[in-house]
């Protein structure tokens, strides 16, 4: 009788492992992709912000005001 409880213990511990360790799979399989999310998405921040600075670099401040000046006006 006392080897039946004995096992069913180790079987207890076993099934617990198992869970455990299977989490920690899980939990590593998400920071995974919550780090190849991060990584595109800066990616694609730092490709916006070079089109942005070309754009801002290769416009002059005449340009600027005139875009200004007909987009907007005091009335709005």
């Amino acid at each position: 009788m006392k080897i039946y409880i004995f096992l069913f213990f180790v079987f207890i511990v076993v099934v617990a492992g198992a869970y455990w360790a299977g989490g920690r799979v899980a939990s590593q399989k998400c920071a995974t992709q919550i780090a190849e999310i991060r990584a595109e998405q800066q990616s694609v921040n730092l490709e916006n912000m070079v089109n942005v600075n070309e754009k801002v670099f290769n416009t002059g401040v005449r340009d600027i005001r005139r875009i200004l000046h007909t987009e907007y006006t005091i009335a709005e």
